[in-house]
């Protein structure tokens, strides 16, 4: 079996979200070998940090939390689209998605690992039009995965004036809204050169509750 682990490493000092509404991680020793004869350690993290999938509930009020989500949804056959040669903040839209082939998991392949670790991980990525969510939501595609932080433009503001408006994260809600589940932040995409006959397992921690959680993931044959 050919596996490549699309997920980030969770570490200390690793990229995440600019926002006082997410932490950045810690790590700390509670039991060592040479004392307390264990190695134990307490780690903190948000819902939404480095690989992760989002559940309906992050956007939608009393939408189904991650321990709600079925396994079944999120182990299966995928489709991986190459869109890598699109540029800073353009769009992917109904007419590019028409000419491909969807299924009901997809990845969305930027190239945009190549950004991990600086701050322009959250600037001026390609995202998905409105329109486009739409269209995918009526073509029944179940799983969304990407190699972004998001699929909504970077260039809304996320400022007191926005947050929890209609402008704030639609394609999110568009998505969340219809039980299309997101999976964020994908790593080592640019090591999978044939994108064809490519299966995709997405293991979120099981969070009572949760309106996200780190997840393991890997693509396989």
């Amino acid at each position: 079996m050919e596996v490549i682990d699309l997920t980030y490493l969770i570490e200390e000092g690793m990229t995440t979200f600019s926002s006082h509404w997410h932490p950045i991680v810690e790590i700390t020793h509670l039991g060592r070998h040479g004392f307390e004869g264990r190695e134990t350690k307490k780690v903190v993290l948000g819902t939404h940090t480095g690989t992760h999938m989002d559940a309906p509930l992050h956007f939608i009020e009393n939408g189904k939390s991650i321990d709600d989500i079925p396994l079944s949804r999120l182990i299966g056959a995928v489709t991986i689209l190459d869109f890598s040669h699109l540029e800073e903040n353009q769009a992917i839209t109904k007419d590019m998605l028409m000419k491909v082939d969807l299924s009901e998991r997809i990845i969305l392949k930027y190239g945009w690992q190549k950004k991990w670790g600086t701050a322009r991980y959250y600037m001026d990525y390609p995202f998905i039009s409105e329109e486009a969510a739409h269209y995918l939501v009526e073509q029944n595609v179940k799983l969304i995965a990407m190699d972004t932080p998001s699929p909504d433009d970077s260039r809304i503001k996320l400022d007191k004036a926005s947050l929890g408006s209609e402008a704030d994260s639609p394609v999110h809600k568009i998505l969340l809204g219809n039980d299309v589940y997101l999976v964020e932040y994908l790593a080592n995409l640019d090591q999978v050169e044939n994108t064809k006959d490519w299966n995709i397992s997405v293991m979120p921690i099981k969070i009572k509750n949760a309106d996200g959680a780190p997840a393991r993931v890997c693509v396989f044959k």
